[in-house]
């Protein structure tokens, strides 16, 4: 874990300050803060029931593969921590896989069988193929959009900008407004 350093929220230092992903607080992180203990208050708090089932069962799965502990709150924005979520794009468990991705990821999908709903199974998937983003970009904040939008908008993103920093790139309207929500929405 990082050593704790000051941050602020809206003026407020807050008190549990020890992360091990990058933390920026701007006002595109406020702005979620502000939906999070408001008008989406109910659905963090579903996501915070449904945590104590998943953050002791994933953050150990996390360490054992050397990752930051804090990417489970990736989960925590793909699903809400539910295992049954199904998005548009027919991703479905908690990391939110895609049939292509998860099968690339070792996980099966067929009639039969999803593992994308596999806590475990999923968790190992989302470990390696976070490891590969994040060997890929050597930044969390890029390899979290990347998990969002797909390595290659990303890596096209840094080219066409010439910035491998998430908070430029993402000023931009290259990535779609879901992917530039996404590592706010983590934060």
């Amino acid at each position: 874990h990082t050593n704790p350093t000051d941050i602020t929220v809206h003026g407020v230092k807050l008190q549990n300050t020890q992360f091990d992903i990058p933390i920026t607080v701007n006002s595109r992180v406020e702005q979620w803060v502000d939906y999070f203990v408001g008008k989406g208050r109910p659905h963090f708090e579903k996501y915070l029931e449904r945590s104590e089932f998943f953050i002791p069962y994933i953050r150990p799965l996390l360490r054992q593969n050397n990752m930051p502990e804090d990417l489970v709150y990736l989960a925590m924005i793909e699903s809400g921590f539910n295992n049954h979520a199904r998005s548009h794009a027919k991703a479905v468990g908690p990391w939110q896989f895609i049939s292509a991705t998860g099968k690339r990821y070792g996980l099966m999908v067929n009639w039969w069988v999803d593992e994308r709903r596999d806590t475990r199974k999923s968790t190992l998937a989302a470990v390696q193929y976070l490891k590969d983003l994040y060997e890929m970009f050597q930044n969390w904040e890029l390899a979290a959009a990347a998990y969002n939008s797909g390595e290659a908008k990303i890596a096209r993103a840094i080219r066409r900008f010439g910035a491998k920093d998430f908070w430029v790139i993402s000023r931009h309207r290259f990535l779609r407004p879901e992917t530039r929500d996404y590592v706010p929405k983590i934060i």
